[in-house]
């Protein structure tokens, strides 16, 4: 960790010498970091109460010559307290080769649905929803790969990406061990313009892998995103993700899951907003003990989160979690916390397709 930040250090003091004398390599060479800081005040068990820094990311990107941009982006996260640094991308990509056409090549988060496309402070809630914890991990999956997308030459709107990554490693607590078959994904997006600052974008993601132990899974989901703009601000906002999980393996039964949350947000000014996240989770495939009977299970949450914002580059939030995990025949077991985050944003920061 000590020696990322001391490189990063030299680097940008580099910079500055260099753009002072109007070196040409590093004038397109651009500079962000982000601090998430978030305090949990879990009413149910206070052993997790505490104020961390959740991450803390410095990236640099800009363009490598008329043709081809580059990102590196390193980020450190609080594990179990010890920061632990890592590269979350570092790739060469461009939009200027063909026409409607770009690409990716390296480390990124893969682009399939739409929380997995963003950094958890890019997020307009502070926590992952249970289904983005189970099937992508916490911050989302990043793998190293080929990425392209195209947008298609037709009236209305499409937008094509698919990938292929080396999928040794699925969340960060998976086994590192090369997989039978590598990731590999489609994600067309289309965008409908209804009028009056109104935009509804919706995509759909198929996603597969086999790891070294046979294991098959497939996943699909459904994002939608839903943008009323009042000036500088969403009047209202709207996001939401369904998506299916379907395991086989030669050793166990087949699993099916399912999960989905959605996220209406309602902006009173250009500082403050209030939000409802829902979230639904179910085992599909899960059995009584000795029999086959299927045993019905629905974990749900309900999260109300106020936001913040005294400019683009700072955001406060508060959040109330109230998580139920239910199971057939069975007492409800509740899960009820208050979270605080601070977002601090420095330099620039790269804008994100709506």
């Amino acid at each position: 960790m000590t020696k990322i930040l001391a490189a990063l250090v030299l680097l940008l003091s580099a910079e500055s010498a260099l753009a002072q004398s109007q070196a040409p390599i590093l004038q397109n060479l651009n500079f962000s970091a982000a601090i998430d800081a978030v305090a949990p005040l879990d009413l149910d068990n206070s052993d997790n109460n505490q104020l961390e820094i959740r991450s803390a990311e410095f990236m640099l990107y800009g363009a490598v010559d008329p043709y081809f941009d580059a990102v590196i982006n390193f980020a450190a996260h609080n594990e179990d307290g010890e920061y632990k640094a890592e590269l979350h991308e570092g790739y060469i990509g461009s939009t200027k080769l063909f026409n409607g056409f770009r690409f990716k090549a390296g480390t990124f988060f893969l682009g399939v649905g739409r929380l997995n496309q963003f950094h958890q402070h890019d997020w307009p809630f502070i926590s992952a929803p249970r289904v983005q914890k189970e099937f992508f991990a916490e911050e989302g999956i990043h793998d190293t790969g080929l990425e392209m997308s195209y947008l298609l030459p037709t009236d209305s709107y499409w937008d094509i990406t698919v990938g292929v990554t080396n999928g040794y490693q699925w969340g960060e607590d998976s086994p590192r061990e090369k997989p039978r078959v590598p990731v590999h994904y489609i994600h067309p997006v289309t965008f409908i313009d209804l009028g009056a600052n109104n935009g509804l974008q919706i995509g759909g993601t198929y996603l597969g892998r086999t790891d070294s132990t046979g294991l098959q899974t497939q996943l699909g989901g459904l994002d939608f995103v839903y943008k009323q703009k009042e000036g500088k601000f969403n009047r209202w906002f709207f996001q939401s993700e369904i998506w299916y999980q379907n395991q086989n393996s030669p050793d166990t039964d087949r699993s099916e899951k399912i999960g989905a949350y959605i996220y209406p947000e309602y902006g009173f000014s250009e500082n403050w907003s209030l939000g409802l996240r829902m979230d639904a989770f179910s085992d599909l495939s899960q059995n009584f003990e000795g029999t086959n009977d299927r045993q019905k299970n629905l974990d749900y949450a309900f999260v109300p989160t106020l936001t913040f914002k005294t400019s683009e580059f700072a955001t406060w939030r508060v959040a109330y979690t109230h998580e139920v995990l239910n199971q057939a025949q069975m007492a409800d077991q509740i899960d009820r916390k208050i979270e605080l985050q601070f977002i601090a944003i420095l330099g620039a920061h790269p804008a994100h397709a709506f």
